[in-house]
């Protein structure tokens, strides 16, 4: 299911992400490249700190959602 109107990121990968999976985690980063820029201001390290923020806060989140058919 494609949240088209907001543009959020799938529970699926959420899922993965959170797990460790590599590639989800990578799609995360992707997904936050713009506004990471934008918060850092052209600061590389700052930029850094805040991707390395970013992965930590998604491998410290717990699901307690259930979807629909799980």
């Amino acid at each position: 299911m494609k949240n088209s109107k907001y543009n959020l990121v799938p529970y699926e990968v959420i899922e993965k992400a959170i797990t460790g999976d590599t590639a989800a985690l990578l799609a995360l980063q992707e997904r936050h490249r713009a506004y990471i820029g934008r918060l850092s201001g052209g600061n590389t390290d700052l930029k850094e700190r805040l991707n390395a923020k970013l992965l930590m806060a998604v491998l410290k989140f717990r699901l307690e959602y259930q979807p629909p058919g799980k």
